[in-house]
C-alpha cells in the first residue's frame, strides 16, 4: 500500500466506503483493502439482537477487525478502549477505517410506540455513547415498518450478471394471495394498497408464475422476507402477518409522533457523543406499503426529520423508484437548502450517501451497473460537489458478474467498479467547479476588474451550469421487461 494512500485516505474530501457484514461475510476486509480508492468500511454489529446495547468491548472489537491486520500476540486481558489503544500503538493498519455504522436499528417497538420502547431508547443512547467514544461518528437507521427493504427476485441482465429486481405485480400477488393480509380484494383497494388495475396485474402474475407452483411461491416469500430485520433467523408468513398487524390502522401522523418521541430522546445524546444520526429512505419509496404508512419517501419526509435533528442517509436508488422523485437532483437541492436554512453543514445534512442507479418504468425497477448509468450518476455527483458536500459515500447495490462474489447486491467486484467510477466523477466535478470560478474571475477582469459583481457573476454561472447539465443528462427511464 502506497505512502501517498496512507497519507491521503482521511483528508478532508469525499471518501469511498464499502458495506461489510462482519467476519462471516464472504467478502473479507482484505478483499476490500485491495479495492483501490476505498478507504471506509460501513458495517454493523449484526450478531447483536436489535434493541440490545452495542457494548464498548464489541465496538472496539469491530474497530480492530476493520482497521488493523490480524495480530497473534495481542493481549487477551484488555477490553474496549484499552485494547483498541494497544493496537494503535503496536499493530499494523489496514488503511481502512470504520466511522459509519449501518444500521443501529430503530426497533419495531420504537416505531410502533410500544411500552417497551423506553428500554430500547435507553439502550440506544448507550450504544451511541460507545460508538462515539471509539470514533464511529455516523450512525444510520430507518423508519420503514416491518421490512427494511423489498425486492421480488434476482434477475439476469443481458450481459449475464445477476441483479436485484422489484416487480410490482409480484409484490401485489404476494400480499394478496400468499400473505393474505385482507379477506377480500376490495379491502386492498380501500386501504390504498393497490388500484383495481394493479390487482388485475397481480392476478395475471399469480396465474402465470405462482399458482400451483410451490417452488416459485417459496422463492418469492424468501426474497421478500429477506428484507426483515433478523431475517437470518427465519420468518414464516405467520410471523410476517403478525408483524404487519402491529401497525393496523396506524396513520402517518401517529407514526411521526413515535418518530418525534424517539428523536427528541436520542438526538441530544448523539450530539454530545459526537455522532451524526441519519435515516435511510424508504426502500422502495412507495406509500402505503403492506397497508402501513411510510414517513421518508421524499423531500417532505426528510424535512420533517431535519426539524428534529436527524440527518439524511440519501439513497438515490430508493427514492428514484418513486415517480415523484424523478428529478433526484432537485430533491437533493431542496433538502440541502432546507438544512442550510436551519444552520446545518452539508455533512450534517448528508452524513452518509448511497449511490446506485436503477432502471425503472416508474413502478417496477431493477438495479444496474454503475458504469452503464454514469450520466445520471454524474448529474448527482455534480450536484453534491456544487453544494460543497464532503463525506462518505458507498457504491450501493451492484450486479454480480461471473467472476464476482458476495451477497445479492453486494458483489465485491461490482461495487469495486462502482467505487472507481464514482471517485473519478467526484474528481472531475471538483475540477469543473474550480474551472467555473476561474472563468468568472477572467470575465470580471476583462470588464475592468469590477469585483463588486463577483458574487452575482458566480451565482449566474452556477445556475447556468446546473440548468445545462439538467437538460443534457436525462433521467433514466426504460421500458421494463418482466421475464420470469
Amino acid at each position: 500500500m502506497s505512502e501517498i494512500f496512507n497519507l491521503n485516505w482521511n483528508r478532508e474530501r469525499v471518501r469511498a466506503g464499502m458495506r461489510w457484514f462482519g467476519p462471516e461475510d464472504v467478502v473479507s476486509i482484505r478483499n476490500i483493502q485491495q479495492t483501490p480508492g476505498v478507504t471506509n468500511i460501513i458495517t454493523a454489529l449484526h450478531h447483536i439482537p436489535a434493541g440490545e446495547i452495542w457494548t464498548e468491548a464489541e465496538v472496539a472489537k469491530r474497530k480492530i477487525e476493520v482497521e488493523f491486520k490480524p495480530c497473534s500476540n495481542a493481549p487477551t486481558d484488555l477490553e474496549g478502549m484499552k485494547l483498541f489503544q494497544w493496537h494503535k500503538i503496536n499493530n499494523e493498519r489496514t488503511g481502512l477505517v470504520w466511522d459509519t455504522a449501518e444500521s443501529l436499528v430503530f426497533t419495531e417497538d420504537i416505531k410502533n410506540g410500544s411500552p417497551d420502547r423506553e428500554e430500547h431508547i435507553q439502550k440506544y443512547k448507550q450504544s451511541l455513547r460507545n460508538l462515539g467514544r471509539l470514533g464511529v461518528i455516523n450512525v444510520v437507521g430507518n423508519f420503514m415498518l416491518v421490512a427494511d427493504w423489498t425486492r421480488t427476485s434476482i434477475t439476469t441482465l443481458p450481459d449475464g450478471s445477476k441483479t436485484l429486481k422489484y416487480t410490482h405485480a409480484a409484490f401485489a400477488a404476494f400480499d394478496i394471495f400468499l400473505l393474505k393480509r385482507h379477506d377480500t380484494v376490495q379491502e386492498y383497494i380501500d386501504d390504498n394498497s393497490f388500484s383495481a388495475a394493479e390487482i388485475e396485474e397481480a392476478q395475471l402474475y399469480w396465474d402465470k408464475y405462482l399458482d400451483n407452483n410451490t417452488e416459485h411461491q417459496q422463492s418469492l416469500i424468501n426474497m421478500i422476507t429477506a428484507g426483515l430485520p433478523g431475517a437470518q433467523e427465519g420468518f414464516t408468513l405467520a410471523d410476517f402477518r403478525s408483524a404487519v398487524a402491529k401497525y393496523e390502522d396506524m396513520s402517518l401522523e401517529v407514526l411521526q409522533e413515535h418518530i418525534t418521541y424517539f428523536l427528541n430522546a436520542v438526538v441530544p445524546v448523539a450530539q454530545t457523543a459526537g455522532v451524526r444520526l441519519c435515516c435511510h429512505a424508504d426502500d422502495p419509496a412507495f406509500s402505503p406499503f403492506l397497508g402501513t404508512p411510510r414517513a421518508v419517501g421524499g423531500s417532505a419526509g426528510y424535512k420533517f426529520l431535519l426539524d428534529h435533528g436527524c440527518g439524511v442517509n440519501m439513497c438515490i436508488g430508493s427514492l428514484m423508484a418513486n415517480e415523484s422523485n424523478r428529478d433526484i437532483t432537485a430533491v437533493i437541492r431542496e433538502i440541502a437548502e432546507y438544512g442550510q436554512i436551519k444552520g446545518m453543514s452539508m455533512e450534517d445534512v448528508f452524513p452518509h450517501i448511497h449511490l446506485r442507479p436503477i432502471e425503472t418504468d416508474g413502478k417496477n425497477f431493477r438495479e444496474g451497473h454503475h458504469a452503464e448509468h454514469r450520466e445520471e450518476l454524474a448529474k448527482v455527483v455534480h450536484t453534491l460537489v456544487d453544494l460543497g458536500w464532503q463525506g462518505v459515500f458507498r457504491p450501493d447495490h451492484a450486479p454480480q458478474s461471473d467472476h464476482g462474489f458476495g451477497r445479492p447486491g453486494y458483489d465485491v467486484i461490482g461495487r469495486g467498479y462502482g467505487a472507481q467510477l464514482l471517485l473519478g466523477l467526484f474528481e472531475m466535478a471538483e475540477i469543473v467547479k474550480t474551472t467555473r470560478f476561474r472563468v468568472v474571475e477572467a470575465a470580471i477582469k476583462a470588464s475592468d476588474g469590477d469585483m463588486a459583481l463577483k458574487e452575482e457573476a458566480l451565482e449566474a454561472a452556477r445556475k447556468a451550469e446546473v440548468d445545462k447539465i439538467g437538460r443534457k443528462i436525462a433521467f433514466i427511464k426504460v421500458p421494463f421487461i418482466f421475464g420470469k
